[in-house]
């Protein structure tokens, strides 16, 4: 038998060095050393077709074959893994004897003809060869998934061949060890780059899409081990190959999450992209424009005399937490139009940024951080470098007026990424303590899973809508969140999204005193445009099957305002539950809010399902006396056919919200017990109610549901399930008795509402 010498293939692309800087993941691979022997049909790789060996012309003189053997040990370069290397011989020479091994790629995700698939754009195939020449040919076939030929690398008449070039003029050595890397450029064009040593050979941009590669060996003579050829390695990547803008166009395709980026010219996005790892370099100047999401795997590089630029609501997203960025870039946010005095919560996404750099027209003094176990602002050193994590009250710089002004700040430095830790405090009912943290990333984060991977439960925006007065800010201005629903302030304005924009400040509670991890598991692309201040914000609200709230407003003709959310929950309780149900921000003129047994609560969500007899306790407090008004804002569709009740026990009053706000006057003072909310009207709870709802029977009658009144007749009849939703309904009867024929058998619990001709509702459950 014979047998080769290794040629090794190295891996390199477009910028050799920066390419080796990045992290390269292996997709799938096979190595020799995963078999115990290597015949037709085996496979003990992944993301490959089984292996298809052959042999040509052979007969009881000429051989051709396929074994595990030695690359080293038979005096070629080292290939080997755990001693083996894939080996092929064919021998002797004159009669075309040959031996071949083919296979195809199988999991890129790519679409499939018979099984095979090819490389997607960004991914790159590589292959250890160790070949001599000297005698007979060898080398390997790159194919299409329609086993067409796309390019071959021969060895062969003492030279080293390609399609394109006859001989690449390389100097013979036995001990070579040859890499060969197809990189899948974009959707239809593909280079390949060998390397031996120093010695490195690339095709140029080709057209064709990668799926598979035959080896051959042939027409050698025998009684020479040199004669053969060895394989070992096969490895489907991505972060293999780079893409470089040079200010002009990109040399390996568009930007995707399968490349390493390079920018060696200035460049301003059109939109989004992903990369492996970003490199900035050459001086260039690279802008990301507003809502343009960057999304890395990676590192991101800035070389000094360089500049990545993030425009204000642009992003930058990290997955890796091990990714350790270097240099600085700078990432714009502007704060929505500030008077003289007023104030911004604010939080750095990068490395470093001192406090009077950020706003170096802010009065020294006029910094402020936030003690929660003193319960008290603390003034920060200007001079102080802003913690990831934490959240900074920045007054406006000296000079604004009470005209509206755009504060535009810019952060520089290395932008966070990875774990941040920062510690908080228990929340105290009797003390009403918050944590002051921030957003620490360039990217906007997930209340949701910020909730479900911390003791952090609601969370308190200021948004800033008053006009200081009396250098006294006014508390009306917190908008608040849990983790499914927002409330808008007390002032107005938007409520606040499920996403927390980079470079926010914000309060919020917690239930248990430690630490707060921030994750890059929390960070999410777009969604970064509510930044509070920011008159532009949009109300967002979360849609789930098993998710219901309702938003009530409380208000007068002079412009005080409250708003709260109550609702129900799959998962959730009638008590207080962290992430679900927010204590109330007091308000300046007044508060309004439900009750959780005695505390007061922005957001109440309750236990799913919801039951027709559920009551919810609102309660308000007012230092001011005179009329106003509760109406609902707005409201899931599971609240489209319920109706809404708001009983007043001062005088025994139920108003359907559904039809008209509700008006009463009040005096000055706190009132709890005043209003509950119901879901039917009890109004006529009192003798002659007790007498209608006495005269109604719901009973069954040949098996089938039937309501009697024995007092006055029946107007309409409304089913609903235990849901809430309506299983049947009937009007126009206008008699004593019905049969609901229609309605079908399921042994559930029902609703069913009567309304009498006098216009009593009476309500029954009955199990059908």
């Amino acid at each position: 038998m014979k047998k080769n010498h290794p040629y090794r293939f190295l891996v390199i692309i477009t910028l050799f060095c920066l390419q080796f800087s990045s992290a390269q993941n292996t997709l799938f691979s096979d190595y020799a050393s995963n078999y115990g022997s290597w015949t037709n049909g085996s496979n003990a790789g992944t993301g490959f077709s089984t292996w298809d060996l052959w042999t040509q012309n052979t007969d009881a003189t000429h051989f051709a074959g396929h074994f595990l053997g030695s690359s080293s040990g038979q005096g070629f370069g080292d290939i080997n893994s755990s001693g083996t290397s894939f080996s092929m011989y064919a021998n002797p020479s004159g009669t075309f004897v040959q031996a071949n091994a083919q296979r195809f790629l199988t999991s890129t995700g790519s679409p499939a003809v018979g099984g095979r698939q090819y490389l997607l754009p960004g991914q790159s195939f590589k292959i250890d060869l160790a070949i001599a020449f000297r005698n007979g040919y060898k080398g390997i076939d790159l194919m299409d998934q329609n086993f067409g030929l796309l390019f071959n690398f021969n060895v062969g008449s003492d030279m080293y061949a390609t399609t394109t070039n006859a001989n690449l003029g390389w100097a013979y050595n036995q001990t070579s060890v040859f890499q060969l890397q197809v990189n899948q450029t974009d959707t239809n064009a593909y280079e390949v780059i060998i390397t031996r040593g120093s010695d490195v050979y690339t095709s140029g941009i080709r057209t064709g899409q990668f799926s598979g590669f035959k080896l051959y060996v042939g027409n050698t003579d025998g009684g020479n081990d040199l004669n053969n050829l060895h394989a070992n390695n096969l490895v489907v990547q991505n972060c293999a190959m780079t893409t470089t803008w040079n200010g002009t166009s990109w040399d390996k395709g568009e930007p995707n999450a399968n490349k390493n980026v390079v920018f060696t010219g200035n460049y301003a996005s059109t939109a989004g992209f992903n990369a492996c790892s970003i490199t900035v370099t050459n001086n260039a100047v690279v802008i990301i424009n507003a809502t343009h999401t960057v999304t890395v795997e990676n590192t991101v590089t800035v070389d000094a005399g360089s500049n990545l630029i993030f425009e204000n609501n642009a992003s930058l997203l990290q997955t890796n937490a091990s990714a350790v960025n270097v240099g600085n870039i700078t990432y714009k946010r502007d704060a929505a139009p500030m008077r003289q005095y007023e104030f911004t919560y604010w939080g750095s996404p990068v490395v470093g940024q001192v406090l009077n750099v950020f706003s170096p027209l802010t009065l020294g003094d006029k910094f402020y951080s936030f003690n929660a176990v003193s319960n008290q602002w603390v003034i920060e050193n200007q001079l102080n470098a802003m913690t990831p994590g934490k959240g900074y009250a920045i007054r406006a710089p000296q000079g604004y007026t009470s005209t509206p002004q755009i504060f535009s700040g810019a952060f520089v430095g290395v932008p966070n990424n990875g774990n941040v830790v920062v510690p908080v405090e228990a929340y105290n009912v009797s003390l009403g303590n918050y944590n002051f943290l921030s957003n620490p990333y360039p990217s906007a984060i997930s209340v949701v899973s910020l909730v479900n991977n911390s003791s952090l439960g609601s969370f308190y925006f200021w948004t800033h809508n008053t006009p200081i007065n009396a250098n006294v800010f006014t508390a009306d201005d917190y908008a608040v969140r849990t983790k499914f629903i927002g409330v808008a302030a007390v002032s107005g304005g938007a409520s606040p999204s499920a996403y927390i924009s980079a470079g926010q400040g914000f309060f919020a509670q917690s239930n248990a005193t430690g630490n707060v991890t921030f994750t890059n598991s929390m960070r999410v692309a777009n969604n970064n445009t509510q930044f509070y201040k920011n008159s532009n914000a949009n109300t967002s609200t979360q849609t789930d099957p098993d998710f219901y709230f309702m938003w009530l407003n409380m208000t007068n003709s002079g412009g005080a305002f409250k708003q709260l959310a109550l609702g129900y929950l799959d998962g959730a309780t009638d008590g207080f539950d962290n992430g679900i149900d927010a204590p109330s921000a007091a308000g300046t003129y007044i508060s309004f809010y439900t009750l959780i047994g005695t505390a007061p609560y922005a957001i109440n969500g309750k236990a799913y399902p919801w039951d027709i007899d559920d009551t919810l306790a609102i309660g308000y407090t007012s230092i001011l006396n005179g009329s106003f008004d509760i109406a609902i804002d707005h409201f899931d569709t599971f609240f489209n056919d319920k109706d809404v009740f708001i009983e007043d026990t001062s005088n025994g009053t139920y108003h359907n919200l559904k039809i008209s706000p509700y008006t009463f006057t009040t005096a000055i003072g706190t009132f709890d017990s005043r209003f509950v909310l119901h879901y039917q009207d009890l109004s006529l709870s009192n003798d002659d109610f007790s007498g209608n709802e006495n005269s109604v029977y719901v009973f069954k009658e040949n098996n089938q549901p039937k309501i009697v009144s024995t007092k006055s007749n029946i107007t309409s009849v409304i089913v609903y399930d235990m849901l809430g939703r309506i299983v049947l309904s009937k009007d126009k009867i206008n008699t004593s008795e019905v049969v609901l024929s229609d309605l079908i058998a399921n042994n559930q619990a029902l609703i069913i509402k009567t309304t009498l001709e006098n216009n009593v509702t009476v309500a029954k459950k009955f199990v059908f």
